[in-house]
């Protein structure tokens, strides 16, 4: 398993709880707006990010070749990979989970009315055999030779596969809205499941479980191959049947990081892009390596502290006119405050005159 699983799933479980409470709170036209709201926000800060760093690749592929080779398919047609970036067809590397996320969120309020509707059982189903017929390589891309007539680049994750992990975070992040994902009669049986996969999961990928080269495409990441798929869902089962009480001190600056994902995610690309252009062009020791690399990690807490206290407007509920209102329509003082007494004109003069004469 990595982070990528964990991305996609926690995004869409989140999403399913918080567009679902606002799907069970008001109606679907609310929901859609919230999220094609946040669509549009991630779609626009993809743009920011990429286009930038692409056309900084552009200018200098020529001196710095582990640049050109990073962004070579766009640099074979820069100004098709530019017309394209836009319409999410082109996605250099690192730069392919924004428009999965986005595609994901997009379709996310038809899938959430489905639900509502017949329940996830449907949908789960089809996701199922969506994501089956890519093992088989029955689902492929719409054109086997896309160069042929446009430089498309649809990145390394298959849509079709990574689809599943989206909408089974969904389905747990709405469920989890109306009763509890796993009742205590069940922990004990998924744990007990479980935990042997994690383990062996664990031991293999360390070396301990020696793994046959034929099983290669079973832990496939792009294609998110069944033995990937299982380890996934038995660290899903293991976490939910032991759901441990983590302590939070020691872990707020991990939150930290949690709180402003999209801000820190989008931030790290462009380092990571620079950081792995200066480990090639320099020849570094394998401790200097590991020190750009944690200079890279180190840098996103400042960023997401800054993010962190920058002040909140919130928009005043009554907003108060600068504006003068005209004479006709002021209100007295004695509308506005009955319980003090106001004195006439006539009445304040002759207490006056009588202070003065005494």
């Amino acid at each position: 398993m990595s982070e990528a699983e964990g991305f996609i799933f926690l995004s869409a479980c989140l999403a399913g709880f918080a567009y679902g409470r606002t799907f069970m709170q008001a109606d679907w036209a609310a929901m859609s707006r919230r999220v094609w709201k946040r669509t549009r926000k991630i779609y626009f800060i993809h743009l920011a990010v990429l286009v930038p760093v692409v056309l900084i690749a552009w200018m200098f592929a020529d001196r710095l070749a582990p640049l050109a080779n990073h962004f070579h398919d766009f640099l074979l047609h820069p100004w098709g990979g530019l017309a394209l970036i836009p319409l999410l067809l082109h996605q250099p590397p690192l730069f392919d989970i924004l428009p999965l996320y986005i595609i994901f969120l997009a379709a996310t309020p038809w899938l959430l009315a489905f639900a509502r509707r017949r329940g996830w059982g449907i949908i789960l189903a089809v996701s199922a055999l969506v994501w089956l017929a890519t093992q088989f390589q029955i689902v492929a891309h719409p054109i086997n030779d896309p160069y042929r007539f446009i430089p498309l680049r649809w990145g390394s994750f298959n849509f079709f596969s990574w689809q599943l992990v989206w909408v089974a975070g969904l389905a747990f992040g709405e469920t989890a809205l109306r009763r509890p994902l796993l009742s205590g009669q069940w922990r004990a049986t998924v744990l007990a499941i479980s935990a042997p996969i994690v383990l062996a999961g664990l031991l293999a990928r360390h070396g301990f479980i020696a793994v046959n080269a034929d099983c290669f495409l079973w832990i496939d990441k792009w294609t998110l191959g069944p033995l990937r798929l299982l380890n996934f869902a038995a660290w899903v089962g293991l976490l939910l049947a032991w759901n441990p009480r983590v302590p939070a001190r020691p872990l707020a600056p991990l939150a930290l990081l949690g709180r402003h994902s999209l801000a820190v995610f989008s931030f790290h690309l462009p380092l990571v892009v620079a950081a792995s252009t200066l480990v090639q062009s320099i020849p570094l020791s394998n401790a200097m390596q590991i020190v750009v690399g944690l200079s890279v990690m180190a840098m996103l807490f400042p960023w997401a502290a800054w993010l962190e206290y920058q002040p909140v407007k919130v928009p005043s509920a009554f907003p108060v006119p600068l504006r003068r209102l005209p004479i006709r329509t002021r209100i007295s003082s004695v509308e506005m405050f009955p319980e003090i007494p106001v004195r006439t004109l006539f009445s304040r003069t002759r207490a006056t005159v009588r202070t003065l004469h005494a």
